[in-house]
């Protein structure tokens, strides 16, 4: 990764997946067969901290209040003023009310920042993360998910996840961008085990495609049963595009997983 430039994903990212559901086997297959992920929005996420970071008036100036009012009347113009926006932002503030009538408008942030519809799709990028594979592989009995990040693919427009003891300073007068970026970046240190990225996309439809050559590899947890092993080697001999299979091992001499590849399933490589 020392080679990347700032900010770009790593080559690889990861989604771990049970399977000890009907249903979770249907989203697996529906992955591998259909090639497009679900992006939840962040009432399902497991963390009632993330994307919920509270706006904060600490070292707000007059300036920057005015500046946001602006913002703000310009979209939605006071009602029954007749002159300009600025005369009135200018007013207020002479008559130390602006800060009455920006506090009520920023409840709008959420929606401007399409926060509650913003759909996040959270990968990793590690295959190896022992908690992972807990936490989110059932107990290392699922899959993970290997994907190739392809030019022009939305894996390539990844961002990676900042952990944080403190609540960064998402200051009132921010842009709604800017705003949405610190919350949609930011988790508390104790998640930095998973090593994060996400995708984000605002479209109201929860599933999006990717091109199938993306999806490169799929890793068996070190106890999966037979069953679903059976079931994820016919998936992937259904695809069009090929894919390597991978077995997590438990280590012999560590607390560790070692990925050791299996072999290629699907079309050889043209």
């Amino acid at each position: 990764m020392a080679n990347m430039p700032p900010g770009a994903p790593p080559p690889k990212l990861y989604k771990y997946r049970s399977m000890s559901t009907e249903r979770e086997r249907e989203w697996v297959r529906d992955i591998l067969l259909n090639n497009r992920l679900f992006f939840p929005t962040r009432s399902a996420f497991n963390d009632p901290f993330d994307c919920r970071i509270p706006l904060s008036w600490d070292g707000v100036t007059l300036d920057e209040m005015e500046q946001k009012l602006l913002d703000v009347y310009r979209r939605n113009p006071p009602k029954g003023w007749k002159g300009s926006i600025m005369e009135f932002v200018k007013e207020q503030r002479a008559n130390g009310s602006i800060a009455q009538l920006l506090e009520p408008s920023l409840g709008k942030f959420v929606t401007e920042a399409k926060l509650d519809d913003l759909r996040v799709l959270c990968l990793c990028e590690r295959s190896d993360g022992i908690l992972m594979w807990s936490h989110y592989a059932d107990n290392h009995e699922g899959v993970c998910l290997e994907f190739t990040v392809l030019k022009e693919s939305y894996f390539d427009g990844a961002i990676s996840v900042i952990y944080a003891s403190d609540y960064p300073q998402l200051k009132v007068t921010m842009g709604s961008r800017e705003l949405a970026d610190g919350m949609v970046r930011t988790k508390a240190t104790h998640w930095a085990y998973e090593s994060e990225w996400r995708v984000l996309n605002v479209e109201v439809t929860p599933l999006h495609d990717f091109p199938k050559e993306c999806l490169s590899g799929v890793i068996l947890g070190c106890q999966i049963s037979a069953e679903n092993e059976n079931l994820i080697t016919e998936w992937l001999a259904e695809r069009s595009s090929p894919a390597a299979l991978y077995r997590a091992v438990k280590a012999l001499d560590k607390f560790a997983v070692r990925i050791e590849k299996v072999r290629g399933i699907g079309p050889p490589l043209m």
